[in-house]
């Protein structure tokens, strides 16, 4: 067992390097990118500065400590980061084999899960080609950490505290506070495992180590708000609550539809080949189909489907509702925020994807039909990570980026830009 998951690590790592090696040139531009090199920069005399919370940083204490490990290694080398993000990524797609194959006892199902969640599909990349998505990352590895450990006690020891499947979901789940909040999507997720495999854990679903959890979640809340003032990033005009609520539905539904039809307005898009330009034309009409659809599949999956098909829909609808208030546009929404989500999302569609093939297995050729479906998603988030990466060199050599440079530059009396580049003075 042992040596076919460090084959599939090393699977995974090579389908990663093939798929985002292109991103190792791209550089640091976007905005958060120069706040995590500036906190980075902080901590090289006050470490303390990890618990920075007052704007433009976040609690996130975790993420920027890690950030300032790679900073000592990679300074304002940007592919050093780069290869850590595509390495952590690989890491959290051979974690979703690993979930799925603890849930479904399916190899197949489990790998195809974990190869189109390593080509971000429902997610296309953002997070890895961008130096500070390292939060979107480690967050993600720490929440798919803290599930299969969660998973394998309930399964194993009817979830029991005196165990050391606990003991790391304790550790993990720890850890995931000092990162960005997703503490109670993490909950609620639980909540859905206990009351979808009740029937495997022969136990409660309010369960003792589900509340232990719980009141930790509550404490670090109000520990984080007491005492290191944080408070959660909601709209900065607040609607009313009726608004509130619709505004918040609304965006649910989109980021959904956008996992399936990331396309929406930008400069991507209006520079992009006659084809996309002409699928954009119908981009209104695409939508409303697939919200209908996911909708309607959502509905009936939940009804005929089996336990993990139930699960992983729960899945997708609890770890995208935080992001529905989130502080932004009303009419914009960040697919960063996909890539934790679109776990549930890869593995519906190769759930989907191999259950239709056993079905018509006996008539040849045609039993490869239903695979279409996950390598159409594969070749679209190829396609939207390649002109992702084009647009992200293009900014990275941008006037407003080397304004960046030199803002950050004037900060620290040892950091200096020299042809246009960021050194330090060691």
């Amino acid at each position: 067992m042992i040596w076919k998951n460090i084959l599939a690590v090393g699977v995974f790592c090579i389908i990663c390097f093939l798929f985002f090696g292109l991103s190792l040139d791209n550089g640091f531009w976007n905005s958060y990118d120069f706040v995590s090199l500036e906190n980075s920069l902080r901590m090289m005399t006050d470490t303390g500065a990890a618990f920075e919370s007052e704007a433009p940083f976040k609690f996130q204490p975790l993420v920027y400590g890690i950030h300032f490990l790679l900073f000592k290694c990679f300074f304002f080398n940007a592919s050093g980061y780069f290869i850590f993000n595509i390495l952590l990524h690989a890491l959290n797609s051979f974690l979703v084999y690993l979930l799925v194959q603890t849930l479904l006892h399916d190899r197949i199902v489990s790998f195809l899960s974990g190869l189109l969640f390593a080509c971000t599909v429902g997610s296309y990349g953002k997070s890895i080609m961008i130096a500070s998505g390292l939060e979107d990352l480690v967050i993600t590895a720490l929440t798919l950490l803290t599930m299969l450990f969660y998973f394998r006690n309930g399964l194993k020891n009817n979830g029991r505290l005196l165990s050391p499947s606990f003991f790391f979901t304790l550790i993990f789940f720890l850890a995931s506070i000092f990162t960005r909040s997703t503490s109670f999507s993490i909950l609620g997720a639980f909540m859905a495992f206990n009351f979808f495999f009740r029937k495997e854990t022969r136990a409660r679903v309010f369960r003792v180590d589900f509340a232990v959890l719980l009141v930790i979640a509550v404490a670090a809340l109000i520990i984080k708000a007491s005492v290191f003032h944080y408070t959660p990033a909601l709209y900065s005009n607040h609607p009313g609550p009726v608004k509130f609520i619709l505004y918040a539905a609304k965006n649910v539904i989109n980021y959904l539809v956008r996992m399936i039809f990331p396309i929406h307005t930008s400069d991507l898009v209006t520079q992009s080949g006659l084809a996309v330009r002409f699928i954009y034309g119908f981009a209104t009409a695409i939508r409303i189909l697939i919200a209908l659809t996911v909708l309607s599949y959502s509905f009936f999956g939940f009804i005929f489907g089996n336990r993990t098909i139930r699960f992983f829909i729960a899945w997708t609808y609890i770890m995208v509702l935080p992001f529905a208030f989130f502080q932004f546009p009303y009419d914009w929404l960040n697919i960063r925020h996909l890539y934790l989500v679109s776990v549930g999302f890869v593995s519906v569609i190769a759930t989907g994807a191999v259950y239709c093939s056993r079905l018509i297995a006996s008539v040849k050729w045609r039993k490869f039909v239903p695979y279409i479906v996950p390598l159409a998603f594969i070749i679209m988030s190829r396609f939207i990570v390649t002109q992702l990466d084009q647009s992200y060199e293009h900014k990275t050599a941008s006037p407003s980026t080397l304004e960046s440079r030199k803002a950050l530059a004037e900060k620290f009396p040892f950091v200096r830009v020299n042809d246009g580049h960021l050194e330090i003075d060691r």
